[in-house]
């Protein structure tokens, strides 16, 4: 009964908006042509021998067509085409405006950032930042975000940005329509829905800086990463703070991944102060001078059955070098983290299971070993992290 109820106040409104009623009085006027010359022209000599003629006649003098095929006969189906000319010409023109202007708008709106994306399996960015462009130039030369017409995953941005600098951004990432925007408060459960996070294959949640502090701002991420949480549970959720303190937080609220802003610049300075080749190092890895040299790949039933050593000799006959093992992440439950020895524990436990609420309490997160020794068991690894040959130079 809501379902119905629903359904016949959507069709009401319609019937209500400029549009629907314009729809309405066409078809009244193909009826009210049809039945009359039908009535005028259906003789035993006419032309018309059913309401099907006459509705043909009917919609090709509407539609100021004129075949020409059937022709009034009478003085009252002369009348009746006189009246559907002279209406046709009002009523199909203003329905041609009206559609052509709600396409307009909305293609207006679209660019506005103010309608529900219709994707999935897409990567959403919530938020902006100086580093959000580099962010999509990293995605894009990973293969994650779409660089052409085929291939990779379109791109939805979650912003309060203005228009001008939207149509900026959206001419510097080069994406077409592969490229959507979604306006408004980032912490608003409303503004997020359009974003179909349910659907996303992945979402980044960046930390805004404009006119507001770092303390601020980590505020702004974390409550956004709990409405986040609240649309999208299952989905990888990976963000940044600004201050170092907010870190854990953020683990709390849901994120999977958390970068402090900053602390990686620390870390590589450091190693520069050891010896300035780590950094050249560090860019060939990750592709900052040219291609991406990092590869994951899956282990199959067979190289479960190996140790580390045996696997390396088979990556090294493709020149590939194996650098670590990986565990994929995994759902955690109460039943994971709760002392079976403990009484409290268990009485926490029994709580959860008799109220009927779900034990599941977040994310893992993926474990990497790197470079384990020759005799490292591989059955309980899921993938490894390798470099792909380099070329000569």
């Amino acid at each position: 009964m809501q379902y119905l109820a629903t359904s016949c106040g959507a069709v009401c409104g319609w019937c209500r908006s400029p549009f629907g009623k314009l729809t309405l009085l066409i078809f009244a006027m193909l009826g009210f042509g049809t039945i009359g010359y039908w009535f005028f022209e259906h003789y035993p000599a006419g032309e018309v021998n059913d309401l099907f003629g006459a509705l043909w006649w009917t919609v090709v003098t509407l539609t100021t067509v004129g075949y020409g095929d059937m022709v009034p006969g009478t003085t009252g189906g002369k009348i009746m085409g006189f009246f559907v000319m002279i209406c046709g010409i009002g009523l199909v023109s203003t329905l041609t405006g009206n559609l052509a202007s709600m396409l307009v708008e909305r293609k207006a709106r679209k660019r506005k950032g103010l309608l529900k994306v219709n994707l999935t399996n897409h990567v959403v960015i919530i938020g902006w930042n100086d580093f959000g462009h580099e962010l999509t130039e990293a995605l894009r030369d990973n293969s994650v975000l779409a660089s052409g017409e085929t291939g990779g995953s379109d791109l939805v941005l979650v912003n309060a940005l203005t228009a001008d600098e939207r149509e900026a951004l959206a001419f510097q990432i080069d994406m077409g329509d592969r490229l959507q925007f979604v306006w408004g408060t980032i912490t608003q459960e409303s503004v997020l829905q359009k974003a179909r996070l349910d659907r996303a294959k992945v979402i980044y949640l960046l930390s805004q800086h404009t006119g507001q502090s770092s303390k601020d701002a980590d505020q702004e991420t974390l409550y956004s990463a709990l409405a986040i949480r609240e649309l999208a549970p299952k989905v990888p959720l990976y963000g940044e703070v600004s201050l170092g303190e907010n870190r854990k937080h953020l683990l709390r609220a849901g994120v999977n991944e958390i970068l402090v802003r900053g602390q990686l610049t620390s870390v590589v300075l450091g190693l520069m102060g050891s010896n300035p080749s780590m950094w050249t190092f560090l860019q060939e890895l990750l592709g900052m001078r040219g291609s991406n040299h990092m590869g994951f790949r899956t282990l199959n039933h067979d190289e479960k059955s190996l140790n580390w050593g045996e696997l390396m000799t088979r990556f090294r006959k493709d020149r590939r070098m194996p650098l670590a093992l990986c565990q994929v992440s995994k759902q955690l439950s109460l039943e994971d983290v709760l002392d079976e020895g403990s009484a409290l524990d268990q009485f926490i436990l029994e709580l959860f299971e008799t109220s009927g609420q779900e034990t599941q309490i977040g994310d893992s997160g993926p474990s990497v070993f790197t470079n384990p020794p020759d005799t490292e068991q591989l059955e309980q690894y899921d993938a490894v992290l390798f470099l792909y040959p380099g070329e000569a130079r």
